[in-house]
């Protein structure tokens, strides 16, 4: 397998801003998850307060995330059919304006970027942003770092996060250069 560092670059968008955000939410749906959906259902402001509720600020960044994933996927020119047949959903465009008014000052507390991108097909993008989660991740566990098999088997059960860190101490004892990826790193084209 021939690296490529952009491609390496683009997987640390998506393990760290992505991927980390997406686990913790899910840790605090587990704790809270059924509250949290009970007052939505039952409370006109329940979802104002959710997007204001750790649970919600990790559902907003893990979203932008995804877009900042895809946004340099398409920059990078980078192609795999399952993902580019994907990214020419309409909820591209959707998923962009929910970045934009999750990282751009909004005057109202609930912006209709937020919404539009659940409305009434909430079902349906979160189909299709879980698809493409699980699409990006794939993609990336093939055309990443090549990681030796003691250290893939020390990865059950770690987030992205700590997986990152598991890597990065391993690569310290075990330099780039004396790696297959010293050569990728070596020849990066400088921009």
């Amino acid at each position: 397998m021939k690296l490529d560092i952009r491609i390496i670059t683009l997987y640390r968008y998506f393990g760290y801003a992505a991927a980390q955000m997406r686990t913790l939410f899910r840790q605090q749906m587990d704790k809270e998850g059924k509250e949290w959906l009970e007052m939505m259902r039952d409370d006109k402001l329940g979802l104002v307060f959710f997007l204001f509720s750790w649970p919600g600020l990790y559902l907003m960044y893990s979203y932008a995330g995804t877009y900042l994933v895809i946004e340099g996927w398409k920059n990078l020119g980078l192609h795999d059919p399952t993902i580019d047949k994907l990214i020419e959903s309409p909820f591209v465009d959707r998923l962009r304006l929910f970045r934009n008014a999750t990282f751009h000052y909004q005057k109202d507390p609930m912006s209709w970027k937020h919404l539009q991108f659940f409305g009434a097909e909430e079902e349906r993008t979160e189909v299709w942003l879980n698809s493409l989660y699980r699409e990006f991740e794939r993609f990336f566990g093939e055309n990443t770092l090549p990681i030796p098999d003691k250290l893939k088997a020390s990865f059950k059960d770690k987030t992205h996060v700590q997986i990152a860190q598991a890597i990065q101490e391993y690569w310290k004892e075990n330099p780039f250069a004396q790696s297959p990826a010293g050569d990728v790193l070596k020849a990066a084209p400088e921009e």
